[in-house]
């Protein structure tokens, strides 16, 4: 895969994450509910998604980049990468910088 492949999915897996802030997360969020790495919820988020990339990675690897076998290092980094990615869209900073006077 080559740059432009690498940004396309994780501006993909970015636009997920993102999303499922939006629609699930907020929501509890504003009854109080503070989200880190360790929040059960955050961590099946992270969990499924990497599980999701391990399949999305096979395939690619196999289908799309002609890997005559499954090219394990490639499946698990890449997989890695996407979930890394993905936490930033599911827990993005929601701290203000207020422009100066």
């Amino acid at each position: 895969m080559g740059f432009l492949g690498y940004l396309l999915m994780g501006g993909i897996v970015y636009t997920v994450g993102f999303m499922i802030n939006l629609k699930r997360l907020i929501p509890k969020r504003q009854a109080g509910v503070a989200y880190s790495l360790t929040h059960p919820t955050i961590i099946k988020y992270v969990l499924a998604c990497f599980m999701i990339m391990l399949a999305v990675s096979a395939v690619l690897g196999r289908f799309i980049l002609g890997h005559e076998n499954f090219d394990w290092a490639f499946i698990f980094m890449n997989s890695l990468v996407a979930t890394f990615v993905f936490y930033f869209g599911l827990n993005p900073d929601t701290s203000k910088m207020n422009l100066p006077n």
